[in-house]
């Protein structure tokens, strides 16, 4: 016979027994008859083989074979209430961790309140950010890597969830005595492409921005890569050049000698929102965690026309 045919009420009036070394007992203790309890044992030693009681008209004694049957199933049972405990917590948000991707604009301007919050409320919960480019951060929620992400979105895949939080846009930043900081805004041929500045290919923003230059018939061409906000606009402050970087980055960075222009005649708009798998089932952890940066959005600046 296979072990598959030994039910939980089978380990039940066994360990009832062992304990109490009466099948009278253990019936009383379980609320079924005592032939009950006699036919689950028989049922468990004869799909195990061995004897597991010596019964005699006085007493019930537990055979070797029964002790170690009754160490290893006592042993499950405490793992098993473990683990029931285990997800009880983590149901009602005692315990968990919950893995958020976002791009590195978004994790530095935008989610250090939301998890500074999170951990507030939910101090047994531990929260890991995994902050990487717009194209990665997406592949680590299509393979599972993170619970979700908080991203800009430039194309949908129906594979995913896009739930929007912010529109955020992109601004001029000039040094304070650059000609065009006279100006109160500029269009898109007025930038110079000799000194532009720009995120790298991979970024969210190379596609946004170089999309916006072509529907304005203008060439995109910047002269500068680079990866991280901070350098582009200490670039911005020594003169080398311009770039188009976030509102949302601004109050997060020194802005100090640049000047932030408006850009018409292009659409340098962005919606940043909550990406997660249609195929897999969020965590507790990962629900309370949506819920908070949806909270936040609303009360963000750059969420309130957000419905």
């Amino acid at each position: 016979m296979s072990l598959i045919n030994i039910s939980p009420a089978d380990l039940e009036a066994f360990l009832a027994v062992a304990e109490t070394s009466s099948f009278r007992q253990a019936a009383q203790h379980l609320g079924i008859s005592q032939p009950s309890v006699s036919s689950r044992i028989q049922h468990l030693e004869a799909v195990l083989g061995v004897k597991l009681f010596d019964r005699t008209t006085r007493r019930v004694v537990i055979t070797d074979a029964g002790q170690r049957l009754r160490g290893r199933v006592e042993r499950m049972v405490v793992d098993m209430r473990n683990l029931v405990r285990e997800f009880r917590d983590e149901a009602h948000l005692g315990r968990g961790r919950v893995v958020v991707g976002a791009s590195p604009s978004v994790a530095a301007a935008f989610l250090p309140k939301v998890i500074a919050e999170f951990q507030r409320r939910r101090p047994g919960i531990e929260v890991v950010l995994v902050d990487d480019f717009f194209g990665q951060v997406l592949d680590r929620v299509t393979r599972g890597e993170v619970d979700l992400a908080v991203t800009p979105v430039v194309t949908r895949d129906e594979t995913l969830i896009y739930d929007e939080l912010l529109r955020d846009v992109y601004r001029l930043a000039v040094p304070e005595d650059h000609p065009l900081a006279q100006r109160d805004r500029v269009s898109v041929a007025d930038i110079p492409t000799d000194n532009l500045m720009s995120m790298p290919p991979e970024s969210a923003a190379w596609a946004l921005v170089r999309r916006a230059f072509a529907q304005a018939g203008v060439e995109y061409a910047p002269s500068f890569q680079t990866r991280d906000a901070v350098t582009l606009v200490s670039l911005v402050k020594q003169g080398v050049g311009v770039g188009l970087m976030t509102e949302m980055m601004s109050p997060v960075l020194d802005m100090s000698g640049v000047k932030m222009l408006p850009v018409e005649g292009a659409d340098l708009t962005r919606s940043i929102g909550i990406v997660r798998a249609r195929d897999r089932t969020p965590t507790p952890a990962a629900e309370a965690i949506c819920s908070l940066l949806i909270e936040t959005a609303r009360r963000h600046p750059l969420g309130k026309d957000v419905t």
